[in-house]
C-alpha cells in the first residue's frame, strides 16, 4: 500500500480500499507507519477474506522468504512481531472497475509476498481506458 500511495497523483481516478483483518484501533498506527491515505475497513470475521480464497495458512509463516521479509520488514521501521490481526492470513489485492469486472487479482502467498505494482499500474489503467 505504501508503495502505491507514492504513486497515487498517477492514478487520479482511482479509489483505494484496503481491508484490514486487524481491529479498529489499529487503523491509525498503519496510517501513520505506511502514509496511506485512502479508505480502510476491517473485518476480524475473515468473511471477505474467504469469499476472495485469500490463503490462511500456519504454513505460510515458517518459509525462508518469510523470514527474510520479517526481517526486511524489521529493517524497515515495520514491526513485524506487532500482531494487529490473524498473522496466518494472506492477503492480495483487486482491482475492480465502477462495473464490477475484476481486471486484476493476485493472492499473497506468505508475507513480504506482493502483487507487481506495475502489474496494478496496467491493470488500473486498463480499467479507465474501458
Amino acid at each position: 500500500m505504501a508503495d502505491l500511495e507514492e504513486r497515487k497523483s498517477e492514478l487520479k481516478e482511482i479509489s483505494f480500499a484496503l481491508i484490514s483483518n486487524g481491529a479498529p484501533h489499529y487503523i491509525q498506527g498503519f496510517r501513520e507507519d505506511t502514509g496511506y491515505t485512502g479508505e480502510i475497513y476491517t473485518d476480524p470475521s475473515l468473511e471477505s477474506y474467504r469469499l476472495l480464497h485469500f490463503k490462511k495458512s500456519y504454513w505460510s509463516l515458517v518459509g525462508v522468504q518469510s523470514m527474510k521479509e520479517m526481517i526486511r520488514a524489521s529493517t524497515s521501521g515495520y514491526n513485524q512481531l506487532l500482531i494487529q490481526g490473524e498473522p496466518d492470513q494472506q492477503g492480495g489485492i483487486v482491482v475492480i472497475d465502477t462495473n464490477a469486472t475484476v481486471h486484476y487479482f493476485y493472492k499473497n502467498k506468505e508475507p513480504g509476498d506482493h502483487a507487481p505494482l506495475e502489474q496494478i499500474i496496467e491493470a488500473y489503467q486498463k480499467a479507465v481506458a474501458r
